[in-house]
């Protein structure tokens, strides 16, 4: 395929095996970004993370995804293809530097290359879905690259459980480089390189700045909370207002904004961002609380914690093409509104599974959770990118910094409620800093699982198990 951008135009004769080659991509950001959370526990023990070093690991994937509306602007200007390339080669080197990283920080650093390579692949993915096929076909293509991603997402936990038992946790980085290759050389063949440009557009680098630093600071707020003052939280979150009313403020006034206001307007496409925040910060959070859980509570090993996660999987392979048929003829809210249901009815099932420490009932919750994720699919990612009323990848971006945004704040969230609960059962228990021996440092490693739940006393073991059952209760009733 030529290298020139070219402009939209007839549909792409290859667009079924650009199709693959995008959802190969999208699929190993999905395993990057959701199977982490597997081997945290392992690479804590290995490095020596502390709850918020490895919290900010799980995060930094997400939290760069704040940069997909810069992508997405950068595809409309420079063309799509050029852009996911760029991307492909910036989530190589994270995972060179991933599986070279000796501490935690070299650690943090390899995802946020990671996840910054993988916001470009991710919106400029699905900008050139919505545009390669006519209208006729893009609702079928949509439903199979998000299908894709959220199986490839349930799969990562299986796969990167394998490669942690058989090679070690630096596989699982390496591991990711020849895939990275060959989905781009697929794309380079069969992806042509389109934009939306107009005459004179320019970059709104400044929009960039302040809605990144909002993201980070709130971040930041959440995650340290547990260390910082009432004071000084209040202080960073008053601080991330701030920068959020900057940045509407620059969106509202330049000529090539980087979110026009406008799109919120539509209230098709409002709504479906809000849901979709919803649903995602959910969704997160309770799953990475639960891959914590499963290992440092129920003492699983990695690949028996994958494999019972691999329910909701299997429910959102079976389930999407149901939502995928009622889209089709036209009812779009039907399936959001299943979607939510089952999302609620999985959470209380999840948490009565893990009270009552009943398998095929905590089973059962996560077939619900993949049930939701599957059935809403098709209908949340057609309206997302349908009904903006902008360009494809100002569309795609938005979305790129929904699911971004959302996972971060779904898994601060949680590691904050988590480790606030057992931190002052800690302190109630003792009226100081330790319990039976047990320190603030030991417990805070052991809910990452650096530390095995047997070094402390079975005093010390109750509020480890308390904190999640709050951290687990608190994230489902959210919902």
């Amino acid at each position: 395929m030529a290298s020139q951008t070219a402009q939209i135009g007839p549909p792409n004769p290859r667009r079924w095996k650009s199709l693959a080659a995008i959802c190969m991509l999208i699929g190993l950001v999905w395993v990057l970004s959701d199977g982490f959370v597997i081997v945290v526990p392992s690479i804590g023990r290995d490095l020596g993370g502390t709850t918020d070093q490895m919290a900010w690991a799980v995060n930094a994937f997400a939290l760069t995804a704040c940069f997909a509306a810069l992508f997405g602007r950068l595809g409309d200007m420079r063309g799509n293809r050029r852009i996911l390339t760029a991307g492909c080669l910036i989530l190589i080197l994270g995972s060179v530097v991933g599986g070279l990283a000796e501490s935690p920080n070299v650690l943090i650093l390899a995802r946020v290359l990671q996840g910054s390579g993988g916001g470009a692949i991710f919106t400029c993915g699905l900008s050139l879905v919505t545009l390669e096929f006519p209208p006729d076909e893009r609702s079928k293509a949509l439903s199979i690259r998000a299908a894709f991603g959220w199986a490839a997402s349930g799969l990562a936990v299986f796969i990167l459980a394998v490669l942690l038992e058989t090679l070690g946790w630096r596989s699982t980085f390496w591991a990711a480089i020849p895939v990275a290759l060959i989905g781009l050389g697929l794309a380079a063949a069969t992806t042509p390189d389109i934009s939306q440009r107009k005459p004179g557009e320019r970059l709104d680098v400044v929009g960039a700045v302040f809605l990144t630093s909002a993201i980070l600071v709130l971040s930041y707020a959440l995650i340290e909370s547990d260390e910082l003052g009432t004071t000084e939280l209040v202080s960073l979150i008053a601080a991330a207002v701030l920068l959020i009313g900057a940045f509407t403020a620059v969106e509202s006034r330049v000529g090539d904004p980087l979110i026009p206001m406008s799109v919120w307007r539509h209230q098709t496409f409002s709504g479906s961002i809000i849901v979709n925040f919803i649903f995602t910060g959910v969704l997160m959070g309770l799953l990475y609380l639960l891959a914590l859980y499963l290992q440092t509570v129920r003492g699983l090993n990695t690949i028996e914690a994958a494999v019972l996660l691999l329910g909701a999987t299997i429910a959102v392979i079976v389930t999407n093409p149901f939502g995928a048929g009622l889209v089709k003829r036209g009812r779009y809210l039907l399936p959001v509104v299943a979607g939510m249901v089952l999302l609620g009815v999985g959470c209380i099932t999840v948490l009565i599974g893990i009270r009552a420490h009943i398998n095929p009932v905590l089973l059962l919750g996560l077939v619900l959770l993949g049930s939701a994720v599957g059935v809403q699919l098709t209908s949340i990612s057609t309206l997302q990118v349908s009904s903006a009323g902008a360009s494809k990848g100002t569309a795609a971006g938005i979305v790129g910094v929904t699911f971004g945004v959302s996972t971060a704040m779904g898994v601060a969230l949680a590691t904050a409620i988590m480790e606030n609960v057992a931190l002052s059962e800690l302190a109630g228990e003792t009226g100081s800093n330790e319990l039976e021996g047990v320190s603030h440092q030991q417990l805070l490693d052991i809910l990452t699982g650096s530390l095995p739940l047997d070094s402390i006393s079975s005093a010390g073991q109750k509020v480890v198990v308390s904190a999640f059952d709050q951290g687990l209760m608190v994230t489902s009733a959210a919902f």
